[in-house]
């Protein structure tokens, strides 16, 4: 017996060969499918280049930031949260904060935008760089006679010049006119391609490098990393108000925490600050700077009619870390530029001015006060017999310029001018519960129909407009006679004296000699002085309407008013009498008015809601000088892109992209055949024109057909 090896397979070769098949067609299959998902990721990504660098994408974006940038110039950024409630109101207060329209430059909604417009910009170069490129520096020497001669402007010509010496002519003529050409010579066939004004191509990757770089810029300079450092809670911005020694640290920035900020320091004179303010929605931060700034001296110009003519301060920058100082003069317009900062003549404010104040008591009682000295700025307790209450001086101003549409101009006309109402102190008059009353009272008193008025505005809050009290001038220009006619209502001895006189003499006059009546009449005569004086003529009819019956309502107030009259003129007699004025006679007209404009004051006095009226009797003026600083490196790549744009915009619109071809064909022993055309990318009736000429100097050098 032989031995012999057994398969289970009967065809070997064949198993084998179904095994490198089946290994063959899986590797297909699997080449199949990343060939598949490469397209597809491929087409994903042509997709998104598509939609980043469509033009509808891009205008869209530029309409939005356009619109927004037109609101940010409107409405004036980062100020207090108050400023912008008492403009538009709590409602569009609300919906303006919620869109962030007060601080949109660095609202979340338009660095998005920006970073859009960048990418957008950036796919659009990056799809279009190449062929632009390449439009740009080659000459298509690879034309048809066919399609020359479909052009608009085109031309042939027939001659007997060699074809060498025709193509030689037209090259000079053609570098004669600032063309660059080249030329092809494929048997005996000569192309000569010609352009001018290639680089209007680069005009496109201007504008939109100048579109990168000012994004780019914009998003550097902006304080959108003070949100992120807000939101991540490294950054709280202080609400209170607090003087910046006071502020805490997670509301200070240091001088190299911060590359790029906006912000202001109100700098009196002789004082020196190395900080700066910037304003964050409802709240502020301070920013420390490398130097101090020290205002020597601050000067304004006014014109005729008080209007700020020019103002400029003189200061010194001083180096924290060296100690170098310099001195220099700010002026509007002309701002200090040192090294990374540039400081701005931004405003003028008061800088603590010294009031000589004396408040005058409006209560019913005997209170009095005494004159004293307040610092602009600062708080005082005045004690009435109402409580304490604060006085808050807040502003003092040496000019206040308003519209006098009554002021007549030169040729006799009435027209719009300006005066200057003079000198004015706005202060605060707070209650224990915080309530407070916002005052403005000016310093020379106001002339109306011959007479003058001490002049005082009022109101609530400030959206309100001032309400004004006008209290009239004595004779000596003060107010003292009005309020030595007020205090002698307030002393109710002295009144129930003047009030029974009054009474007898009426009576006496009246032929009325009844001792009882005189006293009725009496007590009739000081409580009618004591309702005007505690409520004006309003308390004295509203008690009239709670004790007199309807009916009888109109006589009663005509008999109690005239029983008032005549007891608030021997109290003004009494007052002139205890000035030594002589009344032995009758009293001038001056006077009568004077009592007259007293008494309407007085009958309103009560709606002026204050316990005191305060007089400015002089004041020291110190003045400060507000500068904006601003730090900002993105500011020459802002330049940059200026000028990127320009040149884009003049290469695009001002350079138009010029073309010429000419085949020459030979024809016959020594002859030409000449097909010439041309085309411009702009301005056709200009390039037509040329061409018209470049056809007649071919018309001049060789013979048409």
């Amino acid at each position: 017996m032989s031995n012999e090896t057994k398969s289970d397979n009967p065809y070997p070769e064949e198993n084998s060969s179904e095994e490198n098949n089946s290994q063959e067609s899986g590797l297909q299959k699997q080449a199949i499918e990343r060939e598949r998902s490469n397209r597809k990721e491929h087409g994903l990504f042509k997709v998104m280049l598509s939609f980043l660098g469509s033009m509808e994408l891009a205008i869209s974006l530029f309409v939005i930031i356009g619109i927004a940038s037109i609101i940010g110039t409107i409405l004036q950024q980062n100020q207090a949260y108050n400023t912008y409630i008492v403009k538009f109101g709590p409602f569009w207060f609300e919906v303006f904060r919620s869109l962030e329209l007060f601080d949109i430059y660095s609202a979340w909604w338009f660095v998005i935008l920006l970073g859009f417009l960048l990418i957008s910009t950036a796919t659009c170069i990056y799809r279009y760089a190449p062929f632009i490129i390449r439009e740009w520096r080659q000459f298509r020497l690879n034309v048809s006679s066919k399609s020359l001669k479909l052009m608009h402007s085109s031309g042939s010509w027939g001659t007997q010049t060699a074809p060498d010496e025709a193509a030689q002519f037209i090259q000079e003529k053609l570098a004669n006119g600032g063309y660059q050409s080249r030329l092809k010579n494929e048997q005996g066939v000569i192309t000569i391609a010609a352009k001018k004004g290639a680089v209007n191509r680069l005009g496109y990757l201007f504008t939109h490098g100048a579109i990168i770089v000012i994004c780019l810029s914009a998003l550097y300079d902006g304080n959108f990393n003070l949100k992120l450092r807000e939101a991540a809670g490294q950054l709280k911005p202080e609400t209170r108000d607090l003087f910046a020694s006071q502020v805490p640290d997670i509301s200070r920035l240091k001088a190299d925490e911060n590359h790029a900020f906006r912000g202001n320091a109100n700098i009196p004179e002789g004082s020196t600050t190395g900080l700066v303010f910037l304003q964050m929605r409802n709240g502020f931060l301070v920013q420390e700077l490398p130097f101090t700034i020290t205002l020597n001296d601050f000067r304004i110009e006014h014109y005729d009619s008080g209007m700020p003519k020019s103002f400029e301060s003189d200061v010194v920058i001083e180096d924290k870390e060296t100690g170098e100082k310099i001195s220099k003069t700010i002026e509007v317009n002309h701002p200090l530029i040192y090294k990374d900062f540039a400081i701005y003549q931004a405003s003028f404010d008061d800088g603590g001015s010294i009031m000589d104040l004396q408040a005058w008591s409006l209560d019913t009682s005997t209170q009095k006060f005494m004159p004293f000295k307040q610092v602009v700025g600062e708080t005082r307790i005045m004690p009435t017999s109402k409580g304490e209450f604060k006085l808050e001086l807040a502003e003092f101003k040496a000019f206040n310029v308003q519209p006098n549409p009554e002021a007549e101009t030169p040729d006799g006309k009435k027209g719009r001018k300006f005066k200057n109402m003079g000198p004015s102190l706005t202060f605060r008059i707070r209650d224990s519960s915080g309530q407070a009353q916002e005052f403005i009272n000016y310093v020379i008193p106001r002339e109306q129909e011959g007479r003058y008025f001490f002049l005082s505005g009022v109101r609530s809050s400030t959206s309100e407009p001032f309400r004004y009290l006008f209290i009239p001038a004595d004779d000596d220009v003060s107010l003292k006679r009005f309020f030595d006619f007020r205090a002698l209502l307030s002393e109710p001895q002295e009144m129930k004296r003047i009030a029974e006189k009054t009474a007898a003499l009426s009576l006496q006059s009246a032929k009325i000699p009844n001792p009882q009546m005189v006293n009725q009449m009496a007590v009739v005569m000081q409580r009618l002085a004591e309702l005007f004086n505690q409520g004006g003529f309003d308390l004295v009819l509203n008690d009239i309407n709670d004790k007199v019956p309807e009916d009888k309502r109109k006589d009663v107030s005509d008999s109690y008013f005239k029983v008032l009259q005549t007891i608030l003129g021997t109290v003004y007699l009494e007052v002139l009498k205890s000035e030594g004025v002589d009344i032995s006679n009758n009293i001038t007209p001056a006077q009568e008015q004077y009592y007259d404009d007293l008494v309407n004051t007085m009958g309103v006095i009560a709606n002026y809601n204050a316990p005191f009226f305060l007089q400015i009797k002089s004041f020291e003026h110190k003045e400060a000088s507000g500068f904006q600083i601003t730090k900002a490196p993105g500011k020459d790549l802002v330049y940059l892109g200026c000028i990127l744009l320009c040149i884009g915009i003049v290469l695009m619109f001002y350079i138009a992209h010029k073309r010429i071809w000419i085949i020459i064909t030979p024809s016959g022993e020594q002859g030409s055949q000449l097909i010439v055309a041309g085309s411009g990318d702009r301005h056709q009736k200009e390039f037509a024109l040329e061409f018209q000429a470049f056809a007649q100097l071919l018309d001049k050098q060789f013979s048409t057909k």
